[in-house]
């Protein structure tokens, strides 16, 4: 007798990929603010727009609900997660707390490798371009992977995976701030040299092992940019507001 084995398993791999796949794209597009705060998340239009079904659209928004990228509600159903200046300055208070903690536990365990990587990350990040307008996403896309590996550079060897993934999951979501005023940054020279010193400066620190100057210069740079954004805040909700009625929020 010969047994008869039913190809079933591909289909549901096929579906788990997909699943997986516009996650990514999703979570990549609400970080870079490509869609807008607030904005409802219609299946009809995301199904269109990712090219799948409302299966792995569903399971893609639940796994965003849990990480506070998109807020549910029952009668409004999906939609992208506000900024608000409250969420903002307590969003910068556990990141500074938790990125310093990392920089510290990194400039103790960290090895040549890791001053090597955090000099090329520096390297990358002060020859990649600058953005200049809030409709140059390629400019401004890869300024943000450069600016990541830098911080990420920064606290790598911490030895706490843990540690690396609250920190990696504050920076996404402080991302969202700082990409709204990122093109302010390349449009005034004094801001721009400021920020690139800071930078310059914490990885000078980090690899002389000072962690108290490092962490102190961190600290400046994290609020600095909370500065930033809080100044130009009203200019970024009346830009949102535009946009999510644009998109017919």
């Amino acid at each position: 007798m010969s047994i008869q084995l039913r190809p079933a398993a591909p289909a549901r791999e096929d579906a788990n990929t997909l699943g997986v796949e516009v996650y990514s794209h999703l979570r990549r597009d609400l970080i870079a603010g490509h869609l807008q705060p607030g904005e409802r998340l219609r299946f009809r239009q995301l199904s269109a727009h990712y090219g799948v079904g409302i299966g792995p659209l569903r399971e893609a928004l639940s796994r965003l609900v849990s990480e506070h990228l998109v807020h549910f509600e029952g009668h409004r159903g999906y939609t992208v997660a506000p900024l608000s200046l409250e969420d903002l300055h307590d969003l910068c208070a556990l990141r500074t707390e938790l990125s310093c903690k990392a920089l510290r536990q990194s400039i103790a365990l960290g090895d040549d490798e890791w001053e090597g990587e955090i000099l090329a990350a520096l390297h990358r990040l002060e020859r990649g371009p600058v953005p200049n307008s809030a409709s140059d996403r390629d400019s401004i896309d890869e300024w943000e992977r450069r600016h990541d590996r830098f911080h990420f550079s920064l606290i790598s060897s911490c030895n706490s995976p843990w540690l690396l993934h609250f920190c990696g999951a504050l920076s996404d979501h402080f991302q969202r701030y700082r990409r709204a005023v990122i093109v302010e940054v390349g449009g005034s020279a004094d801001l721009l040299k400021r920020v690139r010193e800071q930078h310059r400066k914490v990885a000078e620190a980090a690899i002389a092992r000072d962690a108290d100057l490092a962490t102190d210069i961190l600290a400046r740079h994290f609020q600095g940019s909370v500065e930033v954004v809080a100044k130009n805040y009203q200019a970024i909700a009346r830009r949102i507001a535009t946009g999510a009625q644009a998109a017919g929020a």
